[in-house]
């Protein structure tokens, strides 16, 4: 890495912001381990058996990204499921520390925020209502329903976000928490900054490519700031 956050954000005109990490913790108060042992339960009632790595998985996300093979007819069903679950969790989601500054920083030096997330679109909604911050947001990009192969690291995402706020993706930067994000970044042509919020992500999120990193979402509000 030889970028610095204010080298960074005086590069970009729109902000993409990863929903699981830097905006709240979405398993807070429903883990996440629980959803996955749900949608799996769901597969074996609807006949499906799993195979020996989804049975073990405690990720919904992978569990739903594995369906896609091993039972491919059962997605849209895992999809229904996994999307109420998501809504019932953005319900005892925990805010993350410092996104408020970050999206006020942002407001004040006119760039939009567009929340790019392998979360669905009607959960985060959910979320942004329950904590009032629809209006800094400029425009929401969840998971393409019914097809998970296209969710981060695959690009879709982050350019379908690029078009909302009609930049192109080099005169973006995404934010997240997982190697997928930093991968979902380059492969789409942004910049990236990883929000490492856990011991040993740091490391993990740099090998995975991020131009960048920090651990607090105040930080890089202040390097918002001070490009202006």
């Amino acid at each position: 890495m030889t970028e610095t956050l204010t080298d960074i954000f005086r590069r970009s005109r729109a902000v993409l912001l990863d929903f699981d990490g830097p905006v709240c913790s979405i398993f807070a108060g429903l883990p996440a381990p629980l959803v996955a042992a749900r949608l799996k339960q769901l597969l074996q009632d609807e006949g499906a058996e799993l195979p020996q790595d989804v049975a073990e998985l405690d990720d919904p996300l992978k569990v739903l990204r594995r369906t896609a093979f091993f039972a491919p007819s059962l997605v849209d069903k895992v999809e229904a499921a996994f999307i109420g679950y998501e809504i019932e969790a953005a319900g005892c989601a925990e805010i993350t520390p410092g996104v408020r500054e970050l999206l006020d920083a942002c407001a004040e030096v006119d760039r939009p925020v567009v929340i790019v997330s392998n979360n669905s679109g009607p959960a985060i909604e959910a979320f942004l209502g329950l904590v009032e911050l629809k209006e800094q947001i400029a425009g929401v990009v969840g998971r393409p329903i019914g097809n998970p192969a296209e969710m981060k690291p695959h690009p879709r995402l982050v350019l379908r976000a690029c078009e909302m706020v009609n930049v192109s993706p080099g005169e973006t930067v995404l934010i997240g928490d997982s190697d997928f994000d930093m991968q979902a970044a380059a492969n789409a042509g942004a910049l990236s900054i990883a929000y490492a919020n856990a011991p040993g992500k740091e490391a993990k999120l740099i090998e995975a490519g991020a131009d960048a990193v920090t651990s607090s979402m105040q930080e890089l509000a202040q390097a918002v700031r001070t490009n202006w």
